[in-house]
Order: structure tokens, then sequence, then C-alpha cells
């Protein structure tokens, strides 16, 4: 049967720091809005109390989780056991977005990630580390979940990133991070959603035209050829 309790104990510390995986599941306040499920390595989550754990979030081709806790903060992290005893873990919370530059961010860096990601190329992976305040601790037995084998990470997206130039990565940023894909602002900082939704809207403005500035166009070249046969 599963279990909860309001904090997480120090078996449950000592467990979480051996998962080599995590998921992170965000939603927006809209009932039709995209429920958004993520996973996770590079042993990104840091303990830090009995109920607070913070991530190194990473740039990615999205900013669902960072919009969902802008709106409303709700967040849950999903972790199981793929070797050993069988279990699976929630960890129900409210998260905050902090990013480079921020006394927060500074801080919370210099104390548990300095030390693998202070490398300038490095670096240029990470966008936040986001805080998560944990309300509740749920378990349960984990018994349909695989046996797998962990061989390594993937090093690709780092790497990719490490070669990236300041202004490569501030294209990428206001194109793909500036809103969710349910349109919630990421406000992220670099991205302006006031003039990124007047783009998009000329943007739909000019696709539903297209159609139509095309249908003329064909319409006018038949009526042409129409009065060119009528006239021999």
């Amino acid at each position: 049967m599963g279990s909860f309790r309001m904090a997480l104990t120090d078996a449950d510390k000592k467990w979480i720091a051996k998962q080599k995986v995590y998921f992170v599941a965000t939603a927006p306040l809209d009932k039709d809005g995209h429920v958004n499920l993520s996973p996770k390595g590079y042993l990104s989550m840091q303990i830090v109390g009995d109920n607070r754990i913070i991530l190194l979030d990473g740039r990615g081709s999205g900013c669902e989780t960072i919009s969902h806790l802008r709106e409303n903060k709700r967040i849950t992290i999903m972790m199981c056991a793929f070797d050993g005893p069988p279990r699976i873990m929630r960890l129900f919370g409210n998260g905050t977005v902090n990013e480079p530059g921020s006394t927060q961010f500074e801080e919370l860096f210099q104390e548990h990630y300095a030390e693998e990601w202070d490398d300038p190329n490095k670096f240029k992976f990470v966008r936040s580390i986001i805080d998560i305040q944990v309300h509740l601790v749920g378990q349960s037995c984990g018994y349909a979940v695989p046996f797998m084998e962990y061989k390594s990470d993937r090093k690709t997206l780092v790497e990719h990133q490490s070669k990236n130039t300041k202004e490569k990565l501030d294209t990428s940023r206001v194109r793909d991070n500036t809103f969710s894909i349910d349109g919630i602002p990421s406000f992220l900082d670099g991205t302006s959603p006031g003039k990124a939704a007047a783009k998009r809207k000329a943007s739909g403005i000019i696709q539903a035209i297209i159609p139509w500035v095309g249908g003329a166009a064909v319409g006018a070249g038949v009526a042409a050829a129409v009065f060119r046969n009528a006239a021999k």
C-alpha cells in the first residue's frame, strides 16, 4: 500500500541521492492546458533540508516547467528504483525559479553546484535553479517498474551548449523559451512576452491571409487565360 509523510526522512535522502534519473511534472491552471512531464539526469537534484530540494535547470527546446511555475508554483517530482528493492517516491511541492545573477541563484549555485558546473563552457548549459518546498512525500511499491542498468549520463546536450556563442544562446532563448506551448510566458531574462506575442499575432494574421491571397492570384490567372482564349 502507498504511504504519505510530511517530510523526508534520513532514509529517503540516502535513497534519493542514489537515483540517476527523476521526472518533473507541472501543469497550467487552464483545464485545457497541457500537462508537462520531463526526465532529468546529471545528478542535478540536491537535498537542502527535510522539506526542501533544488534542481539545476538546463537550457532546452522548451520552457514548460518554468512557465508553469511562474503561473502557479505547483510541481511534483517522481523517482523509481530501477535496481535493488522496488520503490516509487513522489515529492509534492511548490517551486520558484532563480536565474543567474540573482542573490538566491548565486548562493545556491556556489554551495551545491559550483564544483561541477563552474567551468565557463559547461555553465552555458545552466538556465536556472528551481527551489522547491516539499509539503508531501508519497511512497508506493514500484513492483511494475522493470530492472534497468545505468551506464552513464549523456554528454551531448552540455557539449552542444558549450559550443554556442552568447548570441546564439540569446537567440534560441527568445525563440524557444519565451512561451510554453499553451502561451504562458516564462518571464526568463532576455525574453519579452509582449513583443513576442505581437509577432506571433502578426504571423498568425499573415498565415491566415496567405491562402486568400494565393486563391485570388490563382483566380486572376484563370480569368486572364479565359479572356485570352475568348479573344482568339
